[in-house]
């Protein structure tokens, strides 16, 4: 397992060679080499991006902000809310380079994702974090981490706030 002193999280810049990634998802890798950098210019996401010293991306993830209905959430998160929309924090990606999987960097880019959620939260108010999973195995990878399922799809997860806290604390 690699350790986490190896590499650097932070925000997709000029200097990241985005010219290798290959998490083995077409549409993950197209998004982040065709389509990231006008997420951020246009303030849609902002993108974080995983590399060791050589600046090469070895995993990423974006994040923006949106909202959910009652009718789509858990009920532990519709819970004693009002009847207006949800606001949400969205994990819209997250993806590691095939040659880097299996090293527990898909579980240190989620927990930096939702530290920086957690720094969110302590500004503007956000009752959730919500992924949407790719296939099975990336649901199966949130629900170990204590994500619930939507009750309109089961690949749509989501994680109430205190859950997040408590989760950073362990």
């Amino acid at each position: 397992m690699a350790t986490s002193a190896e590499y650097c999280i932070e925000q997709l810049s000029q200097a990241h060679d985005l010219s290798r990634f290959d998490c083995g998802n077409d549409a993950l890798n197209t998004w982040l080499t065709r389509f990231a950098w006008t997420n951020v210019r246009n303030d849609s996401a902002r993108v974080y991006v995983l590399h060791r010293q050589d600046r090469v991306v070895r995993g990423y993830y974006a994040l923006t902000a949106g909202s959910i209905t009652r009718e789509d959430a858990p009920q532990r998160i519709s819970q004693g809310l009002a009847r207006h929309p949800i606001g949400i924090a969205v994990m819209g990606r997250l993806a590691v380079n095939l040659s880097h999987q299996g090293k527990g960097l898909g579980t240190t880019l989620l927990q930096d994702a939702l530290m920086r959620v957690e720094q969110a939260g302590d500004m503007i108010a956000i009752r959730a974090v919500l992924v949407q999973a790719i296939n099975d195995t990336a649901r199966d990878f949130y629900l170990r981490f204590g994500f619930s399922p939507s009750p309109i799809d089961e690949l749509r997860l989501m994680l109430l706030m205190k859950d997040l806290r408590a989760f950073l604390r362990t």
